[in-house]
């Protein structure tokens, strides 16, 4: 054997996992950036509610404090309770609002993360990947019929 059929034999031996090594980078690069773009969404989400709850509440004090401040000293200490600021809905929704989105944004990133390792292992394999749609979620209806039979 002589030096250039041996180059030859390598040659014609590692292109093809050069070849699998790019579509594996690529596949992943790519499951990256949706995992990036699906994060950055849910993120922004959440500190668009948190900061409009936050304005929401703030905006609820000042009225409170002019109105105490309006109505004195003794009307305050007679009934203290009527002067404080009514943002306790409004708390709640922006955390269950934050708690959906969460979830909603760690499910999609799961789903994208397995989506991405299925085809890198079909990369590596030579098989090819059928993508099932993932499930609609639930609906939370049962929560709502309980609650009004409840009542």
């Amino acid at each position: 054997m002589n030096v250039e059929t041996l180059v030859a034999d390598v040659k014609t031996r590692v292109e093809p996992i050069v070849a699998k090594g790019q579509e594996i980078a690529t596949v992943s690069l790519d499951a990256l950036k949706q995992t990036t773009t699906v994060l950055v969404d849910g993120v922004q989400t959440v500190v668009k509610t948190q900061i409009d709850a936050g304005k929401d509440l703030f905006a609820a004090v000042q009225t409170s404090f002019e109105k105490a401040k309006t109505d004195g000293l003794k009307a305050v200490a007679a009934a203290p309770i009527e002067y404080l600021p009514a943002g306790r809905e409004r708390v709640i929704s922006a955390y269950n609002d934050t708690v959906a989105t969460v979830t909603k944004t760690g499910e999609q990133v799961v789903q994208v993360v397995r989506k991405g390792f299925e085809e890198v292992s079909a990369k590596f394999t030579g098989v090819t990947v059928e993508v099932v749609p993932a499930a609609a979620p639930a609906k939370k209806t049962a929560k709502k019929a309980s609650a009004k039979k409840a009542a």
